[in-house]
């Protein structure tokens, strides 16, 4: 039988318990023979029952079915001094609604019987948010899957969550050999080494590394670059990257996200556009110069024709005129004297400025069209014309009618002499 001093030891130590449960943050309960005999208010509200409810109640008559016999296992290993991590089961409340509760047990006595002690929380909210966040890097993860430019991605500490095909074809490294990897894994691929690259410096800025990259586009949160890297596949390529932060719903920085293109094919382009450049440059200059040589040449033939043309009527006049002069003296018949009109006519012509001019602003005109218009200028009649030149007078009349037809003067109103006068 107990003494009245340890019936008073145990309602004491009782009322501390109760009290110090009653103050805990905790859901605190004592499960005796599979029923709670004690539930504090923290552990009642997880279930949403009351306190009065919850008391005499199976302990798992609120654990939900699909977890009661990993809530026992659990339970009994802790029990046993097999396990002391906190397990994580559901529970159905009152209202039906599904909560997370993480639990720890440890045996006890209660009323003087051998009982079980738990401490609980509800981490439902965490769950949910574990859940999301989850959720979130899976349908990342997809994205990322499918972009058609190489990318990966790695968390705050460096490790790799997300490798995607384009990738695996870029490196020839599957996902599964480098997912979960740290350490600059990712930078074997492309140095050989481990070292800090573009991924890295949105999240850890080094001038350093920077300045070995052509820096083609950087903001707060953006990094693009070019560079060249020793191996991609065992052989150098040409990379373009961009790189930039990935964020959490509250701003945070939670880790970077990198993409790659091979841009080697594209770079040997462009060298080769450089190149046919520099060639073209180099035959425009030739051509420069050709064309200026051709200028020269050019000038100078205009300068000897402008000289011939000047010195053939002055020699025209100096070495044949006089001598048709003394042929005309002489003693010829008709006809031989009208041969040498025709021959001074024609030479006339030659040395005539009349003649160039309207030989150049009428390029249709016949030489033979030119010598007459040449004489209808001085004043000679068509018969006057004929026997100078030995034809009849229709046919001057023909070549009067071709020559105001040539020239645009078509209305008889017009004096063709007058026209061509103005020539001169």
């Amino acid at each position: 039988m107990r003494t009245d001093s340890g019936v008073k030891a145990l309602r004491h130590s009782e009322g501390l318990f109760r009290t110090l449960a009653e103050k805990s943050f905790a859901g605190i309960y004592v499960v005796q023979n599979g029923q709670f005999k004690y539930v504090n208010a923290n552990a009642a509200s997880y279930a949403g029952y009351t306190l009065e409810e919850l008391t005499g109640k199976k302990s798992d008559s609120i654990v939900h079915p699909d977890d009661r016999g990993d809530v026992k296992k659990n339970a009994r290993a802790m029990l046993h001094g097999e396990s002391s991590s906190p397990h994580e089961f559901r529970i159905v409340t009152k209202d039906g609604n599904i909560r997370w509760i993480i639990e720890t047990v440890t045996s006890i006595y209660y009323g003087g019987k051998p009982a079980i002690l738990g401490n609980s929380m509800d981490i439902t909210d965490q769950r949910r948010m574990r859940e999301a966040l989850r959720e979130s890097e899976q349908r990342l993860s997809y994205i990322i899957e499918f972009l058609p430019d190489a990318t990966f991605a790695i968390d705050g500490n460096g490790t790799v969550v997300a490798w995607n095909r384009a990738m695996e074809e870029i490196t020839g490294v599957k996902a599964l050999a480098m997912i979960g990897m740290g350490n600059y894994e990712y930078a074997l691929t492309f140095y050989g080494k481990r070292r800090p690259i573009l991924i890295d410096l949105v999240l850890k800025p080094d001038p350093k590394i920077e300045s070995s990259y052509y820096v083609l586009k950087k903001e707060r949160d953006l990094l693009i670059i070019e560079t060249d890297v020793p191996q991609v596949k065992g052989q150098k390529a040409f990379l373009w990257a961009k790189a930039s932060p990935l964020y959490d719903s509250r701003g945070n920085i939670v880790g970077a996200i990198e993409s790659i293109r091979d841009i080697k094919d594209r770079k040997l382009a462009e060298e080769a556009v450089k190149k046919r450049g520099k060639k073209l440059e180099i035959k425009t200059h030739e051509l420069e110069e050709l064309n200026a040589a051709l200028r020269v040449l050019l000038k100078r033939r205009e300068e000897d024709r402008d000289e011939l043309e000047e010195r053939m009527p002055l020699n025209i006049k100096k070495l044949v005129l006089p001598y048709l002069e003394k042929l005309k003296m002489s003693r010829m018949d008709t006809k031989d004297m009208a041969h040498l009109n025709i021959l001074e006519s024609n030479l006339q012509d030659l040395i005539s400025p009349f003649a160039r001019k309207l030989s150049i602003k009428f390029i249709n005109l016949t030489s033979r069209e030119i010598q007459i218009a040449n004489f209808i200028k001085e004043g000679l009649t068509s018969k006057e014309i004929a026997e100078i030149m030995n034809v009849s007078a229709s046919a001057v009349n023909i070549h009067r009618y071709r020559i105001r037809k040539k020239i645009g003067i078509t209305n008889n109103k017009h004096n063709l002499q007058a026209y061509l006068a103005t020539l001169m």
